[in-house]
């Protein structure tokens, strides 16, 4: 048996509350190890004050814009860390303003101010983030096209490995003018800085190298330990090792001792005064610009790891709107305290799901140990070499690239290509090749556009899935042979068209006139609405209007997997149409509406199921029977008036007896193992049909339950009777016997073709 959720466990005592602290203590230093590298990206611009810079700003980054997810809530889990995404955006930012001459001809080189814009920046990015959230725009990652998203991580992870690169050869160079570094162009950095020392130092690398080999080793050995944390931890050891042992070995920078005070709520303070002002203005363009490019890509990375993570492992529903409100207030924050841009990381609220039912309690002590690392841990910290982390930095960039990517690439790989796998492929390689060329900013815009060109080509796909009519599809109520007749011979009056997708502004027009076109002819149209994922207003003003056109021309349409309940009922509802007290054209599933259509095209035949009860010669058990025969099978039938709702046997009682059906309907049904508690239809019975005879026959259980629809009349014939009949009458029994295998070779033939009906054709 697996081990309950930590949602699950009963909360409460010393041992709840010790498992929390000692799960925030081992978070906090897993977090530890995923932020301070990007204390390497975010001011790598700004030369010697660089790292320290970088190292206050992700600190108060996760301290306090974790806080504010603790505080504010908004997500699955509180979890509101800095982000490889947006601190990439962010350095390119930070670079532009190092770049600027006449902030470098600044007495204090510009440093100060580049410090008070930068906070600036994250504090608009915020206030957009929110603002999207106010404009419930939260749900606007599930219609990002996938490729897209895989082009940003996948170009994201090679602009990283690049710009880590100098780290891990040891040919990084502190220069106040190394504006180059920022995401956008990683690849020239790069290169800029292998060659400024013209050399790399041979035990740099290698202590990179071992790094890796030991977060690998670690996931690959315990997936579920803190194996960036343990690469860290040894690296760092090694180095240590290798430094007291042989201290001339150049082992590169380490990380330096910092300020070891909590940052203060004074990043803005500049904007009281009139230079502040006069520099904000002067700037403002490039300030926008960068705080709405932040906003996106922190929005779009909290949204789709809470889709990823929230609605898969941990099965828990969450709210975006609300989640780009508390991540914008958490920007807000983290820029006001001078850190640097936060988002929602899904990776660290999974590892808080699985050490502990307290989640905002871990979330605090996570933050304690972070504040009580950055004012008392400068001793541990030192140790720390630049190399360690920028390995640690490579495997979060390889990290990065897409699970859907990966498989993509291994269809390329088996040559499984398709016009789908091409265009996916060419969607990744344009949007990874310009995050790498031109940055983020660039690659957003970019995805954006692709984004609306693939919107364009969805409103132009056609949304009928497939069409059927009643000759090729039936309902799975079981009619007499002559209604069964009837019906596939009207069977081009029934049409049921599948949809698929969103019938909105963009689908709506065309979806009216395909069905206009494939109504011709037909009493009934049905829309199976069941792979619909959206109804907007002119979509549900459509559905009305072709309701009306169709009733016009003599037809009536069926609306099925549709109800006042759910969500597309309800968008129809709120559109202000079908506005009648009851909806008797909508209906549960696609087979209720096929039986409704076919049972009114009896009516109108005159050839629907009358009150008459059927005579015991009608049946085709009897088949062939002697009025005598039958008057002698009279005393072994067992005859039942049963009313509606009754229920005739349940999955699971022994069968001892088969059922003639004289009057009324009988409906089968089974569990649904989609939805627990509810039962699905699997045929409904007319006069005239017999069920139950292969448990008798098999002396077996029943696999299925019947329910008496209205009330019925049937005859039953039990195992017992059946063994009388063949002791004193075995000619008798044998023909009953013969009657009731052609009765089953019938099912098998209707299933046959069932099956047939509804496979896909081979490739």
């Amino acid at each position: 048996m697996s081990e309950p959720a930590a949602h699950d466990r009963p909360a409460g005592g010393l041992g709840d509350i010790a498992r929390g602290l000692g799960s925030g203590a081992t978070l906090s230093m897993v977090l530890l190890a995923r932020m301070l590298p990007l204390a390497l990206i975010a001011y790598g611009a700004l030369g010697p004050v660089a790292v320290e810079s970088g190292m206050r700003a992700v600190f108060a980054a996760a301290i306090f814009g974790n806080l504010t997810m603790v505080a504010l809530g908004g997500a699955v889990l509180p979890n509101e860390i800095p982000r490889a995404s947006t601190v990439l955006v962010f350095a390119t930012f930070v670079a532009r303003l190092a770049g600027d001459p006449q902030l470098q001809g600044l007495p204090s080189g510009g440093i100060p101010e580049i410090l008070f814009l930068a906070s600036l920046c994250i504090v608009l990015s915020g206030i957009i983030q929110a603002g999207f959230g106010l404009l419930r725009l939260g749900s606007i990652a599930r219609f990002v096209p996938y490729p897209v998203v895989a082009g940003l991580m996948t170009g994201l992870a090679i602009s990283l490995v690049f710009y880590e690169l100098p780290h891990i050869l040891g040919t990084h160079a502190e220069a106040a003018g190394e504006a180059g570094a920022a995401a956008g162009h990683a690849v020239e950095a790069g290169a800029a800085h292998a060659g400024a020392h013209g050399a790399w130092q041979p035990w740099v690398p290698a202590i990179a190298l071992f790094t890796m080999a030991v977060v690998v080793f670690v996931s690959l050995k315990w997936p579920n330990a803190p194996s960036k944390l343990a690469g860290m931890v040894v690296g760092s050891g090694i180095a240590a090792l290798l430094h007291f042992f042989a201290p001339s070995v150049e082992l590169g920078e380490r990380l330096p001792a910092g300020s070891g005070v909590l940052p203060a709520p004074d990043a803005l303070l500049p904007l009281l005064s009139a230079p502040g002002i006069e520099l904000v203005l002067a700037h403002a363009y490039d300030i926008f610009v960068a705080a709405f490019v932040i906003a996106v890509v922190g929005s779009l990375d909290s949204l789709l790891a809470a889709v990823g993570e929230a609605d898969g492992p941990l099965d828990e529903g969450h709210q975006p709107n609300r989640l780009l409100v508390t991540v914008g207030l958490g920007n807000v924050v983290a820029g006001l305290f001078g850190g640097v841009p936060v988002a929602y990381s899904s990776e660290e609220a999974l590892r808080e799901e699985r050490f502990s039912a307290h989640k905002a309690f871990v979330s605090v002590v996570t933050t304690g140990t972070l504040v009580l690392l950055l004012v008392y841990g400068g001793a541990v910290l030192r140790q720390i070499p630049l190399a360690v982390l920028a390995a640690v930095m490579i495997l979060i960039a390889v990290s990065l690239v897409d699970r859907w990517a990966g498989a993509t690439l291994q269809r390329v790989r088996r040559h499984q290509y398709d016009r789908e796998l091409t265009l996916n492929l060419l969607l990744v390689l344009i949007v990874a090749g310009v995050t790498v060329a031109f940055g983020l900013v660039a690659a957003v815009v970019t995805g954006l556009i692709l984004s609306m060109a693939l919107f364009i080509a969805v409103m132009n796909r056609s949304l009928v899935r497939g069409v059927s009519t009643g000759e090729t599809r039936a309902s799975r109520r079981v009619y007499p042979p002559e209604q069964a007749s009837l019906l596939r011979a009207q069977g081009q009056q029934i049409k049921l068209l599948e949809i698929d997708g969103a019938i909105f502004f963009g689908t709506a027009d065309r979806l009216g006139a395909e069905v206009q076109r494939v109504a011709a002819g037909a009493r009934f149209v049905i829309l199976d609405l069941r792979r619909v994922t959206l109804i907007d207003a002119s979509g549900a003003l459509v559905l009305e209007r072709m309701s009306r056109r169709l009733r016009e021309d003599g037809a009536r349409l069926l609306l099925a997997h549709l109800s006042e309940a759910s969500p597309l009922g309800r968008a129809l509802l709120g559109a202000g149409v079908f506005t009648e007290k009851h909806h008797p054209d909508w209906f549960v599933d696609s087979d209720r509406a096929l039986e409704f259509a076919e049972r009114q095209l009896l009516q109108e035949a005159r050839a629907a199921t009358t009150s008459r009860e059927m005579r015991i010669g009608e049946f085709a058990l009897m088949a062939g029977l002697s009025a005598a025969e039958l008057e002698f099978m009279k005393p072994y039938l067992d005859r039942q008036l049963l009313p509606a709702g009754a229920t005739l046997f349940h999955a699971g009682d022994t069968g001892d007896r088969l059922f003639l059906l004289s009057r009324g309907a009988v409906s089968v049904v089974a569990e649904d193992p989609s939805a627990v508690g509810r039962s699905r239809r699997i045929v409904t019975l007319a006069p005239g049909v017999i069920f139950g005879e292969s448990a008798m026959l098999e002396r077996g259980t029943h696999s299925v339950t019947a329910i008496a629809e209205e009330e019925i009349v049937l005859y039953s014939l039990s195992r017992k009777h059946l063994d009388a009949i063949r002791a004193a009458n075995r000619e008798l029994y044998e023909r009953l016997l013969l009657n009731l295998l052609d009765h089953l070779a019938g099912l098998l033939r209707v299933t046959a073709g069932t099956l047939r009906e509804s496979s896909d054709p081979l490739a």
